[in-house]
Parts: C-alpha cells; structure tokens; sequence
C-alpha cells in the first residue's frame, strides 16, 4: 500500500552533498551512524510498508513523497498559521526565533504545569488544526491513516502517562530570522513516561505547506550526535553550523511534499529569505515491526 500521489505536481529536486568522512566524525561510541553510503538509492518515493521498515532500519536517509497534499490548500492554510492568534515560539535559544501554532511537548520542558497544560489542550488543538483544513482531510489525519494501514503492527496516537497527546503542530520559519540549526530530537529527553519504554527509533514526518522563494532547506547528516554534541544541544537546541562537517544530504521540498527522516539523526533548517516556510510536524516512536508506531507532537 502506499500513499496517493495527486496529479499534476511534480517532484521535488534533490541536491546531495558528499561527505566522505561522515562516519569518521561518530568517533563516540555510543554515536549511531546509519549503515549506507550516500546516493539516490537512500531515497523512498512513495510511504509503504517496505520504505517504513527501510527508514526504521537506517537504511535509507528518507522518505520523500511529491505532492502528499494539494498545493492550492496547503497555501491557503500556510496563511492562516502566520497570522493565527495561537502562534508562539520554542522556547530554547537556538529555536525561539522560529514559531510554531499550539504547544509542542518539547516545550513542556519537564515542568508538571506545562505539561498538564500540554495533555489539557491535546485534543482540542487537534480539532482546530483540523478545522483549519475543512472540509478537506489534513495531512496529517492523512499521514495517521497511511501508518496504520501501512506498519506491520499499526499505528496510535502517542498517550504518556495515559493522557493523549497533540499531533499535528504547525512551524512558521520567518524570512531571514528563524533557523533550526543542526540538532536531533529524542523523547527521552522530555519525559519520563512509562510508555516511551522500548522506543528503538524517532522518525519526524513533516508536510511542508509553503517554501519560501530561497533557503528553508532541510540538512541531513545520516548520524547520531557525539555526547559532547548532545549536551549541547539540550542547553540550547542546536549546535553551531561551523563546528559540524557538512550535511550528507541537502533537501529542497516543494509545497506539498511529505518527506520522513530520522529525527535521532542530526538535521537542520537553513535560513528563510522571500517568504515563510510553514509546514506541518509529527514525531513517530518505534519499538520495532511487533509493536504500533506512537505519533505525536
């Protein structure tokens, strides 16, 4: 099974940096660095079983999928998120230039009234983003439906603690102000919660709904951080650009695509110029093909 590809978008393009000594830089050995040499072939296409189990496994950098969304709608809603009155920002130095429509569960930051507050607005957040869709099925709903039908064991909305959690954030990067410089994202590092046992892998699904006319592009390193690297990043969620080799893959979506990585891996967004980039988030845990995929924002 794979996802519906809706007619007349074409395909993104793809630039692709070598770095011939990325895994020399994994010199921690508790750093994860993925199992293939870089190429056309670290790309899926479409969302199916087989890509899921391939990018679960590291071996393939990604998941890209021209058109998952009509254009048209995808800018239509792009605007409401830039001028919606719930539009806040992340609240780590590395991230706080960038906006974000709802509250993320990284910004609980481990603070029982935040996340209270978290677990209170989960449901009703998703019916509004939903809402700002109608009468067409969001993406994500999309994307939800496409990893249950799709992951041997199905797939569920994220519950920590036995309460429900938010999925379908919308991030607003600004023109020339906002960037997510290089950083990874673990569940571990937020909470605590019985239910995050066992997780083996973090994907990141994002629909990207408007790009800007240069920059927003997404980097790729195909490796886990260094720990000295991961403490820096849960300082201030980022590591400086100069201190990193290059990216392994350089990404240009086009409004519209789905593109599905490894958020454990290190990844980042360049700058905006001439125009927003806003899409759409979710994190996807993995325990393996016995056990249902866990989606949340």
């Amino acid at each position: 099974m794979s996802c519906r590809r809706l007619p007349g978008i074409l395909p993104a393009v793809h630039r692709r940096v070598e770095c011939d000594d990325v895994t020399s830089t994994a010199s921690d050995p508790g750093v994860r660095v993925a199992a293939t040499a870089s190429g056309e072939g670290d790309f899926a296409r479409e969302l199916t079983r087989d890509s899921l189990l391939r990018l679960a496994r590291r071996e393939i950098a990604a998941i890209h999928v021209p058109g998952f969304c009509d254009r048209r709608i995808a800018g239509e809603v792009a605007g409401k998120a830039v001028r919606h009155k719930a539009l806040g920002n992340y609240h780590k130095k590395y991230t706080s230039t960038v906006g974000r429509v709802f509250m993320p569960h990284i910004d609980t930051a481990w603070n029982p009234e935040l996340t209270a507050r978290y677990h209170d607005a989960a449901l009703p957040s998703i019916s509004e983003v939903r809402a700002l869709f109608a009468p067409y099925l969001s993406p994500v709903d999309h994307l939800r439906l496409l990893l249950q039908e799709c992951w041997p064991s199905g797939a569920n909305l994220l519950r920590l603690r036995g309460r429900p959690c938010f999925v379908g954030a919308l991030r607003v990067f600004h023109p020339t102000t906002s960037v997510f410089h290089p950083h990874n994202d673990h569940i571990e590092q937020e909470t605590d919660a019985p239910e995050i046992a066992g997780v083996t892998e973090q994907l990141v699904a994002n629909v990207y709904l408007q790009m800007p006319e240069e920059g927003g592009d997404l980097q790729l390193w195909r490796r886990d951080p260094t720990s000295a690297e991961t403490r820096t990043i849960l300082e201030v969620e980022g590591l400086d650009p100069a201190t990193v080799e290059p990216p392994v893959h350089v990404i240009r979506p086009r409004a519209g695509d789905l593109v599905i990585f490894s958020s454990r891996m290190l990844h980042a967004v360049t700058p905006a110029r001439g125009g927003h980039r806003v899409g759409m988030a979710a994190f996807i845990a993995c325990k393996g093909p016995g056990e249902p995929l866990q989606y949340w924002s």
